[in-house]
């Protein structure tokens, strides 16, 4: 598992977003929280995570909105999203604006590491 990555959790549940956050610093992910979209687009700016877990459902902006704005202006951030919209035209709209990763709730840490390691061998097996 690569350690030192920077992960980017964005999650409005409060109890989720500790777990994930804590689960992802035991791996030695240098891990920063947000529980809105306005504010996820500060930190990804000032953060610059190779990796952004992204709720869709958040107040201020929406994840979708968030993943927009990521991929046109920080294309080199992968996104995974982590929601609770499981149905397959949810799905198809977070895929067909870019995501890299998809997995619904209720997920596991691991659900989410395994995420991480795809979406990061990725990463760095892209010829740029």
């Amino acid at each position: 598992m690569p350690g030192g990555k920077k992960i980017l959790v964005v999650e409005d549940e409060k109890d989720t977003l500790t777990l994930l956050a804590e689960g992802l610093r035991r791996f030695n992910f240098k891990v920063e929280t947000s529980v809105d979209g306005k504010d996820a687009i500060q930190k990804v700016q000032d953060f610059m995570p190779d990796v952004v877990v992204l709720d869709i459902i958040l107040p201020e902006l929406d994840g979708l909105e968030v993943l927009k704005w990521i991929k046109k202006n920080k294309p080199d951030i992968f996104v995974m999203l982590a929601t609770g919209k499981k149905e397959l035209e949810d799905i198809k709209k977070g895929y067909s604006l870019e995501a890299d990763y998809y997995v619904t709730k209720p997920y596991t840490i691991d659900e989410i590491l395994k995420g991480i390691n795809v979406i990061l061998s990725f990463k760095e097996t892209s010829f740029n």
